[in-house]
Formats: structure tokens, sequence, C-alpha cells
């Protein structure tokens, strides 16, 4: 299940890069890519660690 997570999120990811955007609009982008790569790297840690969601 985490696995699927992790690849959903990198689809998100990927769609959130492939946007055109300027302003204001690309710094909320980046600001929510940078989330989204915390979150995927909090659960690569915890599949490695063993915990479960």
């Amino acid at each position: 299940m985490t696995e699927d997570l992790i690849k959903k999120l990198k689809n998100v990811k990927q769609a959130l890069v492939s946007k055109d955007m300027t302003g204001e609009e690309w710094e909320e982008r980046e600001e929510i890519l940078e989330k989204l790569e915390d979150v995927t790297t909090y659960l690569k840690d915890a599949l490695g660690k063993g915990i479960e969601f």
C-alpha cells in the first residue's frame, strides 16, 4: 500500500512539474513540490524501518 502511495505521489509531482506557471503560482507550486518530496522521503524511510500505515 505504501509503495503504491509513493508511486501516486510521484505521478502528482510529475503533473505539477509539467504545468506551465509563472509568478506566485510558480512559487506556490515549488512549495507544494517540496512538501510532496518530504512526504515521499518520509514514506520511504518508514518502509525501510518496517513502519506500517
